[in-house]
């Protein structure tokens, strides 16, 4: 069976209705059509050929769309990839992937001898503008459309390797489980290159007939809010932390006031300290959804009370293996959208790509009412002086009990006994009160022994990949550093 990914999206709707918006700049769903078309005959004068892939690393944007687009349209396979991306990154990525081009806005950051693959942003427009309309590639459903890069928090990032047939049921959880519609303003505050803001806002959206809000700058509370009232967005897409933010910058209400019907969390965990204080502010819920770059799409939705996890449609979500009672495991999902797996990467492969299926790391917990809980990832559920210690809980209370604190973080590492303990690693808010160690512990010891941290300590920014997911491991090599200093102050102190 044949298809295309790019057409499939594009198909049908009103070629009337706004489809891409960014600052001044906005395309009709039958003129980005028209464009993705012209793209894709622009690559293939440049030489591209089935199956070969191009790196987008452009700002998020209408461009990055129709690039991105038209390099799927004409048969070849698109990543999206960070303009921010950090330099040993980068050469990971071009080490393995064996780009064609590479789309950029200047070639000085990307090294030889992968620089001669970059092709200069204008000199791209320049291309488009001259090119004409080419029918879509026909290609195998199973044949390779894109490339998301996993957040890489346990290493160095995987290539995930998605097929055409993700087209035809990409919007599905959308529509069925959010209720977005052609009349929708989707906006997402993540960028393009992360799975998330990918596939739920513009691939959902283009998909839905829905209007999808772009925006090129780095995603802040204040900035969000933003793009939301200038371009009237009435559907956000955004992580916890961002949601934190909005509350601890006193802006969360402006968005209910704005016009925003629906809040979806995703991309990290959502505590229900959270949610709750959300729901407190706003008077709004947050629906809180889990999926990951190898589903695509949300596999698992609530309904915004926080009851638990449901499948979404078309999604069939197993335990991995025989759950012992108390104790959470892992899960088995499968559905259209599942990833073909990984490049060059057996041993991930064999480990989370079992039974037709993909395997996340995340833990969870089955209900009584056969619903799901997230209980954390394999790194975050962790156990105190016996008792369960959700770290991800744990330090968003602290950030959000605690006003001079813009961010917290956990880890858990042994004492001087060896015994698990937990180590807070906090970021003060900018222009707040100085907020050191001592005013930290007077909000720290209300709570539980077991969940009471040993360490804390004060650092300028946490260490997160692209994405944004924190790197819970550089933390712990950093408290073994910092445990040290303070050990050898100690000693030079007597």
């Amino acid at each position: 069976m044949t298809m295309n990914a790019a057409s499939t999206l594009l198909a049908g709707g009103d070629d009337a209705r706004v489809a891409l918006v960014c600052g001044n700049e906005s395309y009709r769903r039958g003129e980005l059509r028209d464009l993705v078309a012209r793209a894709a005959a622009a690559w293939r004068a440049r030489g591209l050929a089935r199956g070969e892939r191009v790196a987008i690393q452009l700002p998020d944007g209408c461009d990055w769309v129709i690039a991105y687009l038209g390099v799927i349209w004409a048969g070849g396979v698109a990543v999206g990839v960070n303009p921010r991306v950090p330099a040993d990154e980068w050469r990971t990525i071009l080490d393995a992937a064996g780009f064609r081009f590479i789309l950029a806005d200047a070639a000085d950051t990307t090294p030889p001898p992968w620089r001669s693959q970059v092709l200069a942003h204008a000199d791209w427009r320049r291309d488009l503008a001259s090119a004409s309309a080419i029918e879509a590639a026909a290609v195998d459903v199973d044949d390779p459309a894109l490339w998301v890069h996993s957040s890489g928090t346990s290493g160095r990032p995987k290539a995930v390797i998605h097929a055409h047939r993700l087209a035809h049921e990409i919007e599905r959880v959308s529509r069925e489980c959010l209720g977005m519609t052609a009349g929708d303003r989707v906006y997402a505050s993540s960028k393009l290159f992360f799975a998330y803001p990918l596939t739920n806002s513009l691939l959902a959206g283009i998909k839905i007939g829905a209007t999808v809000v772009l925006d090129p700058q780095w995603p802040n509370a204040a900035g969000v809010v933003a793009s939301v009232m200038a371009r009237r967005a009435n559907v956000l897409f955004s992580v916890p932390s961002l949601y934190r933010n909005l509350l601890k910058e006193g802006l969360a209400a402006q968005l209910a006031q704005c016009g925003v019907r629906l809040y979806v969390s995703a991309g990290e965990a959502l505590p229900s300290s959270l949610r709750d204080e959300w729901q407190r502010q706003t008077g709004c819920t947050l629906v809180n959804g889990f999926g990951a770059s190898e589903t695509l799409v949300l596999v698992l939705v609530d309904s915004g009370d926080g009851a638990g996890l449901k499948a979404s449609p078309g999604v069939e979500v197993v335990a991995l293996e025989e759950m012992k009672p108390g104790l959470p495991g892992r899960i088995l999902v499968r559905g259209s959208t599942i990833a073909l797996g990984y490049w060059n990467r057996p041993e991930a492969q064999a480990e989370h790509f079992r039974d037709g299926g993909f395997a996340p790391s995340d833990l969870f917990e089955r209900a009584d009412n056969g619903q799901w809980r997230f209980a954390g990832r394999e790194d975050s559920l962790v156990k105190v002086h016996g008792r369960w210690v959700d770290l991800i809980e744990l330090e968003q209370r602290i950030a959000l009990a605690c006003p001079g604190i813009a961010e917290a973080a956990a880890v858990a590492v042994p004492d001087a006994d060896g015994v698990e303990a937990v180590a807070l690693f906090f970021v003060a808010q900018p222009g707040a009160p100085v907020l050191d160690s001592a005013a930290l512990r007077e909000h720290a010891d209300r709570l539980p022994p077991y969940q009471r941290p040993h360490w804390l300590h004060p650092i300028d920014a946490m260490p997160r990949t692209a994405t944004g997911k924190l790197v819970r491991r550089r933390l712990r090599d950093l408290h073994t550093t910092l445990a040290a200093e303070a050990a050898e102050a100690g000693d030079a102190g007597r």
